[in-house]
């Protein structure tokens, strides 16, 4: 079904390839590791505007040239910042496989920009900063993804941004872009002497800085949460926000057990909170949950809004549902999730950029099996009630919890800490 191959250049940087060779495209795809979880307080925001910066200028490129470049490959080179890497991406046709593999061996140029480009993006990034809109579910993340150095925003802030020395900037960008730190994604239609020809290509460039790639550190609390790990935000009006995070330790849940485990509980139509609280009980209109990866660290999160004088009720119905699933599956719902499953596998043969993604994404989180479909597939044959029942047992548990809520407190219980520490009981 899929055969990724890995390569481990002398340099420190891994490639990994998986012809498509049935499609028309191509796709590369840059990881790199860095964004805010690698920052402070001093340079926080640095890694986004290094995206920005390279489409001023890139190796030989400046962007009147990159832009031309662009047109010729009737394609756009997408750059995008997360919290644990910083992403650049190009899809287009095999025909352009050389000018794509010098483009992306640019990234590596150790090319400083100059002081009127740094100047100009700069308020660029400004501006985004002042147009950003700080809500719910944003602040829920970024506590989060709080380390022992702090929890910053991914923009950083606009004072921080205007201060910002170019020494700071090249610091970063040699840190940044270093061979050690980064990951090339090649997916879709391509031959061996391109594979091989990327490997060659990449194999010369230079680690030219002592310092180690960057390494992940655990978020403040992981699978060690308490009632301290909840949040509770008060804003008039509106309906109720819940957002219940349960951190997932690698240990005892292996990432399948949790995708399914997931998709049982709300992933989709079928599962069981959204038949339980939307179909049968009508008390929220919609419900989902979604597996979260921070590079190394996942969780499952569960969302809902609710009517304010429902949050209550809801809120112990989704904890009793729980609960029961912690004590029982049942067979015909492994049975429909595992179809469901293995129909998406088959997606991922024709999504260059699907399976490019999860590459890169895959060697972000050190776990290439990630990656690996025809493994996957065989694993979700495998798969028994069981597992999912262990897997349960290991997730809902109240140490893995955090429970994020925006209410109206002059609607409900005038404290919630009573009901949330009966709802961590109920998981004991």
């Amino acid at each position: 079904m899929s055969a990724v191959r890995e390569h481990n250049l002398s340099n420190g940087m891994t490639l990994l390839c998986c012809p498509q060779n049935h499609l028309h495209a191509m796709e590369f795809s840059l990881f790199l590791k860095g964004g805010s979880l690698y920052e402070n307080r001093q340079n926080q925001g640095v890694c986004h505007l290094l995206e920005h910066l390279c489409f001023r200028g890139l190796g030989k490129w400046d962007a009147e040239g990159l832009n031309r470049l662009m047109a010729r490959f009737g394609a756009e080179l997408d750059g995008a910042t997360y919290p644990e890497g910083v992403v650049f991406r190009l899809k287009t046709h095999p025909r352009f496989f050389d000018e794509m593999l010098e483009l992306f061996l640019s990234f590596f140029a150790d090319k400083p920009w100059t002081q009127e480009m740094i100047d100009l993006e700069k308020e660029v990034v400004i501006r985004q900063i002042e147009q950003e809109d700080v809500d719910f579910d944003e602040e829920v993340a970024r506590r989060y993804r709080k380390t022992a150095a702090g929890s910053f925003a991914m923009m950083g802030t606009a004072e921080g941004i205007r201060e910002m020395s170019a020494a700071t900037i090249r610091r970063w960008q040699r840190l940044l872009f270093q061979p050690q730190n980064a990951c090339l994604c090649i997916a879709g239609n391509f031959s061996q002497g391109m594979e091989q020809a990327a490997c060659d290509a990449f194999s010369e460039i230079e680690a030219r800085f002592d310092e180690e790639p960057f390494q992940q550190t655990v978020p403040v609390g992981f699978c060690m949460r308490d009632s301290r790990s909840d949040l509770i935000m008060e804003e008039e009006g509106g309906q109720a926000k819940v957002h219940l995070a349960f951190d997932l330790d690698d240990d005892r849940v292996f990432p399948l057990a949790g995708e399914v485990l997931n998709a049982i509980t709300a992933g989709n139509s079928d599962s069981l909170l959204f038949q339980t609280l939307r179909e049968e009980q009508a008390l929220v209109a919609e419900i989902d949950s979604s597996m979260e990866e921070m590079g190394l660290f996942r969780r499952l999160v569960i969302r809902y809004d609710v009517r304010q004088e429902y949050l209550v009720e809801s809120l112990k119905k989704v904890f009793s549902l729980l609960t029961r699933l912690k004590m029982y599956i049942r067979p015909a719902r492994l049975h429909q999730t595992r179809m469901q499953f293995t129909d998406d596998l088959q997606f991922y043969l024709d999504d260059v950029s699907g399976l490019a993604d999860l590459m890169g994404w895959s060697w972000m989180a050190d776990d290439l099996s990630r990656c690996d479909l025809d493994a996957q597939a065989q694993m979700f044959e495998d798969l028994t009630c069981e597992d999912l029942l262990d897997a349960a047992q290991s997730v809902f548990r109240p140490e893995n919890l955090t429970i994020s809520i925006q209410r109206d407190p002059a609607v409900g219980p005038r404290s919630l800490k009573p009901l949330l520490k009966e709802l961590r009981e109920m998981l004991e």
